[in-house]
């Protein structure tokens, strides 16, 4: 009963980052959001027992770590880390299988993996919601409350920095890779 309340609470602490990083323009930024989301999460989704759930959130801190610094290493702009972190979801993944609910947040993090080695945050975002939804529907079979309203948030949030970006009415110059 303590490890569901612990876990509930780190979900807490992420679901803060991510909502915070969503409301962001600068890519450093949302990907610094990201990075301290997924730390909770690891630890939110052990709590849980819901491996499934924790290891793309795990690989994700080695992840944003790299794509931090895409903009000011020249060894983080190498398009095999993307490539290296998808087959690290899959293959930690498939090695952990138990239920086919599990594969929902490794296919998720595939789609968030090529979402943040983008140069352009609305791209990141737009990918989110989708994204989000796979996690909606795990986090109601793992019973992570917390991450059903965070997935929920999530998505009100995008939805809000868009509705922000509407109305100031322009459009900057933006880089896809």
């Amino acid at each position: 009963m303590q490890l569901q309340i612990i876990a509930q609470i780190l979900g807490l602490g992420a679901m803060a980052s991510l909502f915070m990083s969503y409301q962001l323009t600068d890519r450093r930024r949302l990907i610094a959001g990201k990075l301290c989301a997924d730390l909770f999460w690891t630890v939110h989704y052990l709590c849980l027992g819901a491996y499934g759930g924790m290891i793309p959130n795990f690989v994700g801190i080695f992840r944003e770590l790299i794509f931090i610094n895409r903009d000011r290493k020249k060894w983080a702009s190498c398009i095999i880390w993307p490539i290296t972190f998808i087959l690290l979801n899959w293959g930690l993944g498939i090695s952990t299988f138990k239920a086919s609910i599990n594969i929902l947040p490794i296919a998720a993090s595939t789609f968030v993996t090529v979402s943040l080695w983008l140069r352009k945050p609305k791209l990141t975002k737009i990918i989110s919601v989708p994204v989000s939804v796979v996690f909606l529907v795990y986090d109601l079979f793992v019973k992570s409350y917390v991450g059903v309203l965070n997935e929920s948030l999530a998505i009100f949030s995008i939805i809000l920095y868009f509705i922000k970006e509407g109305m100031k009415g322009h459009d900057k110059k933006e880089y896809f890779f």
